[in-house]
């Protein structure tokens, strides 16, 4: 079988295979919870085959509810990747980019995406249908907000923006693209201090600070919330590097280390339904460092598992969708919740097809939505995005690595 072949095999410290899958199903997840907000679309999975153990059926409703939650494993996926080119500089004297450099390829890699869904859905949208009713005050700060990654600042440009709500996502990553370099400077020098540093921060801001406010839609996801997990992807990657120069694969290991990462989806699954019990948002507060330790455990034991488990996040499918899946991410919230609104499909009557019931309509709708996201995502992608990098980036020495997209294009949802 091809998965036995990497056994006494090194570990690839440029391109972990297992990145592509993960992060594609982090985005899908979370393209589950959006979808099924507005489809209501519960179907549970029949299992007849374990009826003699009193188990008929798996509803996956937990999962689903929770989605949202992913985000956080993005993010972490994120600064994973971006840290792993000085981890390498630290234990295997790679030489790093200039930040000029960095700061480039990210502009590349995000901007030109980014702006085309502001900018498309501001004159094409908002503008032509009213969206804002002659309030140009609103109007004017909506865009310019998005423009400068700044919308998360301001309940209206937030909460009730009529650009694209999931954005906001985008705008944590750029704000710590502006503070990376520094960063990663004093986490070579000093990775234990830098580490806690980054964590002391984050805590410190969500308990002194972020759970303190009356209204915590507007404190929970702002960077500094943020900055313990982006510790735990840039720890995740220094540690990836340091075993990866001091282990080759083994059988035993490879099969505990998938038993590690089968038994993170079942924590995950376990302490999922806290989550959406009650304050969805205090919660995330207050578990966000330890559910990015448990994403960091995830990572590490998936990325060491045996092959026979890792080809379930490393495959062309995988690979395909973690190339969209920036675009992806970016549309598919916006996709979902104007279809509806646009009765696509259509239905009878005033009343929402999801609130009464009509199993037909949700999932018709479910599946357009998904086909239509896919396909928009892949467009963007492969018609614009990569064209864009390939015209901007005419320097040889700026230009992406030749990498599949795991270390290539880190970001959100990527």
């Amino acid at each position: 079988m091809r998965w036995k072949d990497d056994i006494g095999a090194p570990l690839n410290t440029r391109h972990i295979d297992v990145i592509d899958g993960i992060r594609a199903l982090g985005v899908l997840i979370v393209m589950w919870f959006h979808v099924w907000q507005q489809s209501w679309l519960m179907p549970a999975v029949q299992l007849p085959f374990l009826s003699f153990l009193g188990i008929d059926q798996y509803n996956p409703d937990i999962v689903r509810r929770s989605g949202y939650l992913l985000v956080d494993l993005m993010m972490l996926i994120s600064a994973f990747c971006l840290f792993l080119p000085h981890a390498r500089n630290m234990l295997e004297g790679e030489k790093l980019p200039s930040w000029k450099q960095f700061y480039k390829k990210r502009a590349v890699r995000i901007l030109p995406s980014y702006y085309l869904c502001v900018l498309g859905l501001f004159f094409l949208f908002a503008l032509p249908t009213n969206a804002y009713n002659g309030n140009t005050s609103f109007m004017w700060r909506d865009l310019v907000s998005h423009l400068t990654f700044t919308q998360m600042y301001q309940v209206d440009t937030f909460v009730s923006t009529n650009l694209n709500v999931v954005l906001w996502t985008v705008a944590i990553e750029v704000q710590f693209y502006l503070i990376f370099p520094f960063i990663a400077k004093w986490f070579r020098k000093n990775p234990g201090l830098t580490y806690i540093g980054m964590v002391a921060v984050s805590l410190a801001y969500i308990y002194l600070y972020a759970l303190r406010q009356p209204y915590l839609m507007m404190t929970v996801n702002r960077m500094p919330t943020f900055l313990c997990v982006f510790a735990n992807g840039m720890m995740a990657a220094y540690a990836y590097v340091a075993i990866a120069n001091k282990y080759r694969r083994e059988k035993a290991v490879g099969y505990v280390s998938m038993g590690v990462s089968i038994l993170c989806i079942a924590v995950f699954a376990a302490i999922a339904p806290a989550a959406i019990a009650g304050d969805k948002q205090a919660w995330q507060l207050e578990n966000r460092y330890l559910l990015s330790s448990l994403f960091t455990v995830f990572i590490l034991s998936t990325a060491l598992s045996a092959k026979a488990y890792r080809v379930l996040y490393s495959n062309r499918l995988m690979r395909f969708l973690a190339a969209i899946s920036y675009n992806l991410y970016i549309w598919h919230q916006w996709i979902a919740a104007n279809f509806k609104q646009w009765r696509i499909p259509g239905w009878e009557g005033d009343a929402l097809p999801n609130q009464t019931g009509d199993l037909a309509w949700q999932w018709k709708y479910t599946l357009i939505v998904y086909s239509v996201s896919i396909a928009s995502a892949a467009l963007i992608t492969y018609g614009f995005e990569k064209p864009m990098a390939k015209l901007l980036l005419k320097d040889p020495k700026l230009r992406l690595p030749a990498a599949p997209p795991s270390e290539a294009e880190a970001g959100i949802g990527e």
